[in-house]
């Protein structure tokens, strides 16, 4: 889990999204009335091979942001059907003999 503590940025001001599959992606801009020029985040997380995607999730409550990275049993990466393996696999490389 990560945890972010902000104090004076709303909950519709905070942007929590994935990009390509490989990055989590926090960010935010706040304008106060008070403060010029406008306040701004921005932080990018490479994720491990080994989450779940759909089950990310972000919830902001008193001021702290915490994001949840569940773990998967399955590795991230391309995935082959079963019913696209050829009948018979030909090695076609040089043995020893």
């Amino acid at each position: 889990m990560l945890y972010f503590f902000w104090i004076g940025v709303k909950k519709e001001e905070i942007k929590v999204e994935v990009e390509d599959s490989s990055y989590l992606i926090i960010r935010t801009e706040a304008a106060n009335e008070t403060t010029e020029p406008i306040r701004s985040f921005m932080r990018k997380f490479r994720l491990p091979g080994m989450v779940d995607m759909d089950g990310i999730s972000a919830s902001y409550r008193d001021g702290v942001l915490t994001v949840t990275v569940p773990r998967t049993l399955v590795r991230r990466g391309f995935f082959i059907e079963p019913d696209d393996l050829p009948e018979s696999i030909v090695n076609l490389g040089a043995s020893a003999a």
